[in-house]
């Protein structure tokens, strides 16, 4: 690591380390301080307040009936609020590829919907810059076909495809608005176009685009990329705003 840039499969082990280690108890290092609403927290369970690492507040530019798609949604927050502001006409997907936060968002999401009186959200295991590929459905897969070999790993690959054509986790043009809280940041340089286009694919026509993020005045040098701690901290990946409209 020392001397190669990190790889997209160092970024994701890393965060999903330091995030499922933030899942089960408070990392302080992860906080940025948010006003939020308070009238959209009051149902939400404090395990969720307490683990929401975000940097900003992109559901308040969600509307009334909105398809929302939360990139990164982590304990389910923003989703949580998103539900409310939604309505019942609306719909909210959460992806996140984090075991442990995915396991506190759907433990939740009952809970919020007795206290909201309907059912609005849901929660998706997958990679921000894969929205095709729905980890859940592959995973029911692997476990009836396990990859011994080669040729495993064939029939593995013709499943993603398979899934990813017939069966898209989020499909084209579909999203009212994409919310993300200092989450694009963790994908890896390889990935970022990939995260960008997928974007693109899955907004409606007029579709809307909401996200807090970390911004840096400059490029993040190769000596910080090379760390992978410094990728899941929010440094080394963090574009400039120009970087947003070039990636």
């Amino acid at each position: 690591m020392d001397d190669l840039i990190a790889t997209n499969a160092d970024v994701r082990a890393e965060v999903q380390e330091r995030y499922a280690d933030g899942a089960n108890a408070v990392e302080a290092a992860l906080c940025c301080p948010i006003d939020y609403d308070p009238q959209y927290l009051e149902i939400i369970p404090q395990d969720v307040l307490d683990r929401d690492y975000g940097c900003g507040d992109p559901s308040r530019y969600v509307r009334e009936g909105d398809v929302v798609l939360d990139l990164g949604s982590g304990g389910g927050k923003i989703c949580f609020i998103a539900s409310q502001i939604v309505g019942p006409k609306g719909r909210v997907i959460g992806v996140d590829m984090t075991d442990d936060m995915l396991e506190l968002a759907r433990s939740n999401a009952p809970v919020i919907a007795e206290r909201i009186g309907y059912a609005n959200v849901e929660f998706r295991r997958g990679h921000i810059e894969d929205l095709k590929t729905d980890l859940d459905e592959l995973n029911k897969w692997l476990a009836k076909n396990p990859v011994k070999d080669a040729g495993g790993m064939e029939d593995m690959e013709a499943e993603i495809l398979r899934l990813q054509t017939d069966l898209p986790m989020i499909p084209d043009n579909s999203v009212d608005v994409i919310v993300s809280n200092c989450v694009l940041n963790l994908v890896s340089d390889s990935k970022k176009k990939q995260l960008f286009a997928e974007m693109y694919r899955v907004l409606k026509v007029g579709g809307r685009v909401a996200v807090s993020d970390i911004i840096s005045d400059e490029d993040s040098p190769e000596s910080l990329k090379q760390d992978a701690r410094l990728w899941s901290g929010c440094i080394s990946g963090a574009l400039t705003e120009e970087g947003f409209g070039r990636p």
